[in-house]
């Protein structure tokens, strides 16, 4: 495990019958702020691990670069004030103005507006509840942050058979953000893909999702009812409460097949 992604704090562990004293780790949020082509975008609460993958996944997100082709440098520097500093090959690049508070842990934000169209996504992909059940099962003990020090979320991009990328983070949509910055970097598609989670699916993870092209979005827990309609509307199956071999689908069900394969 990342020993940035956690600290060791002292505290008093109280019970029925006794205090003691206990020194635990403790899960770290920092500040960073990003500067594009020298000019401040914006300050983000993260998780400081995989700091350049969040980087370029959330530039990516707001849709200021396209591939890694279009970052002509990426400095994460600890040591200057939790500075990230990005240069652009565009020096001339407008960079958005507009932002949107999100509901998201960790004060996430979006220059997008959120009510905007995205192309409908149109995929094949099915997946078995087996599978499902199999794959959140596999993130859950590969959630290393969390089974040392608790209070993060972890998420995973899997092409159905296993998992292919997974990150971890005080905010839900940092974990996603992270995912596509790793996949941009090692070039892994995202398309056709299955996005797990164990953090609630708002507005802002089904936003990230359709601009993956992951056509299956899968949670631990629930959605929200703008989460609900924009996955309806952009072709996103979503299915929320998936614990065990029980799940509830939300949207688009044609992708999850009831026979097939045990997990």
């Amino acid at each position: 495990m990342n020993n940035d992604s956690t600290e060791k704090v002292s505290y008093l562990s109280l019970s029925a019958d006794e205090i003691r004293p206990i020194e635990k780790p403790v899960v770290r949020e920092t500040a960073w702020t990003i500067y594009v082509n020298g000019q401040e975008l914006v300050t983000i609460l993260c998780t400081p691990n995989k700091m350049s993958f969040l980087i370029l996944g959330f530039l990516a997100s707001e849709g200021i670069i396209q591939s890694l082709d279009d970052v002509a440098l990426l400095r994460v520097c600890e040591d200057e004030g939790n500075v990230v500093e990005v240069r652009l090959k565009n020096e001339g690049l407008a960079l958005p103005r507009k932002r949107v508070l999100l509901s998201g842990c960790g004060g996430g934000v979006t220059f997008e507006d959120l009510k905007a169209n995205h192309a409908r996504l149109t995929s094949s992909l099915t997946v078995t509840p087996a599978r499902i059940s199999k794959l959140m099962r596999d993130l859950q003990k590969s959630a290393e942050v969390y089974q040392t020090a608790g209070g993060v979320h972890a998420s995973a991009l899997s092409d159905g058979e296993r998992l292919l990328v997974i990150a971890e983070d005080v905010g839900r949509h940092n974990t996603l953000d992270k995912i596509r910055g790793q996949c941009l970097y090692h070039h892994m598609p995202t398309k056709d893909r299955i996005i797990l989670t164990t953090g609630r699916i708002s507005s802002e993870m089904v936003n990230k999702a359709v601009r993956m092209e992951t056509p299956i979005l899968v949670s631990r827990t629930s959605p929200t009812d703008l989460g609900v309609r924009l996955a309806d509307s952009w072709g996103i199956t979503l299915v929320g409460y998936a614990r065990g071999r029980r799940m509830n689908l939300y949207t688009h069900p044609e992708r999850i097949t009831p026979m097939g394969e045990k997990p």
